[in-house]
């Protein structure tokens, strides 16, 4: 095991996308020997629900208390093997204080949606700094931006060792906001009334939604973690307005949940036709309502079957052992770029692939020049 962690830096209110990926990121590289620690930029509660599932894992977790003097003096004196940040501010502040110490520093861009108003603009100021790290996306929309030389790594998901589930309720799983789609979910469900709809998540919009009182939608509220709730779940419905690459898209089919969403972000590379899930044009709710209606009509063999195709397009394309060398590739060339010594973990025969993988999803530089 290496002595110097890596760090995976966050800036974390509540349980979503990020979050998971780096439980999954920080797990994986747990199994695989390194050392590693998950810090919050700033405590917004007592305890983050991410806390418990890392300290399950054995990841340290430490809590900074949200000024960039502590975060400096925090890798001043751990100096990190690897700073990685996740999410706008703590990319930007996280190349900042990696600057100031000659750390390597890698980000990972999550977001689909670049904001409005001030978080749009803190959204371009990422961008405009990626120079100072190197940059991971999770799909290859993103290389439309102002992103420094950036590499297509989707995310992942540890497979879970269970048998497939036979839930009936249609679900929308995710932060109840504009550009998340609750309120499409909410038409959805209006089209097909004998249905079960279930709702999982909180957000601005929470209120407005519930004051519709649509017969057939279940509000679930906030869970600290979907793992015991997707055995009540045949079909889950995505109906962002936009979308990167969706964790929770990847954890339903990973639990052999068939996904319908609009086709955004990295989406349609995930789902295949008919095979793993649908995509219909975007907004086209009609379109939705139909294969909902199609996907309760099948016989439940038929069913499991699209469950088992889930859960293999997860295991071939979207686990840890497919992608985890990829980051451990690039974790390395921002190592190499600071002329630190590499260490010998990063043996020949973990990188081997990760290598080829990385040229394969290296995009062109000048795709990244695009506002």
């Amino acid at each position: 095991m290496v002595d110097q962690p890596i760090v995976l830096l966050l800036d974390s209110r509540q349980p979503g996308g990020i979050e998971s990926h780096v439980f999954q990121l920080a797990s994986a590289l747990k199994r695989n020997r390194w050392l590693i620690e998950a810090w919050f930029y700033r405590r917004y509660s007592v305890l983050h629900p991410l806390e418990v599932e890392l300290n399950d894992a054995g990841v340290k977790v430490r809590y900074l208390n949200g000024t960039l003097r502590e975060l400096n003096k925090a890798i001043k004196d751990t100096r990190p093997l690897v700073l990685h940040t996740h999410g706008y501010k703590a990319n930007t502040l996280g190349r900042v204080v990696g600057l100031i110490n000659r750390i390597p520093v890698v980000s990972t861009f999550h977001n689909g949606d670049r904001g409005t108003g001030r978080v749009r603009l803190y959204t371009l100021l990422d961008e405009l700094s990626s120079v100072l790290s190197q940059n991971i996306i999770v799909n290859k929309e993103m290389a439309r931006r102002w992103i420094h030389r950036p590499i297509k790594l989707s995310n992942f998901i540890q497979i879970p060792e269970k048998q497939l589930h036979s839930g009936q309720a249609v679900a929308f799983v995710g932060r109840l906001s504009h550009e998340k789609g609750p309120d499409l979910f909410l038409q959805l469900a209006k089209h097909q009334p004998m249905l079960s709809f279930h709702m999982y998540g909180s957000g601005p919009m929470a209120s407005k939604l519930k004051e519709q009182e649509v017969s057939n939608v279940a509000f679930m509220g906030q869970v600290t973690s979907m793992n015991t709730h997707w055995r009540d779940i045949g079909l889950l419905c995505i109906t962002s307005r936009e979308e990167g690459l969706p964790m929770v898209a990847l954890e339903a089919m990973a639990n052999g949940i068939p996904v319908i969403s609009f086709p955004l972000g990295g989406l349609p590379e995930l789902i295949t036709q008919g095979y793993n899930g649908w995509t219909t044009p975007p907004g086209d709710l009609m379109a939705m309502s139909s294969l909902v209606q199609f996907w309760m009509s099948l016989p439940e063999v038929v069913k499991l079957q699209l469950g088992q195709s889930c859960r293999d397009t997860i295991s071939r394309e979207y686990s840890s052992r497919t992608i985890v060398p990829g980051i451990l590739s690039v974790y390395r060339q921002a190592i190499d770029i600071k002329g630190q010594p590499v260490p010998e973990l990063f043996s020949k025969q973990t990188l081997k692939n990760s290598v080829n993988h990385q040229q394969d999803n290296t995009l062109p530089p000048t795709s990244s020049t695009h506002g």
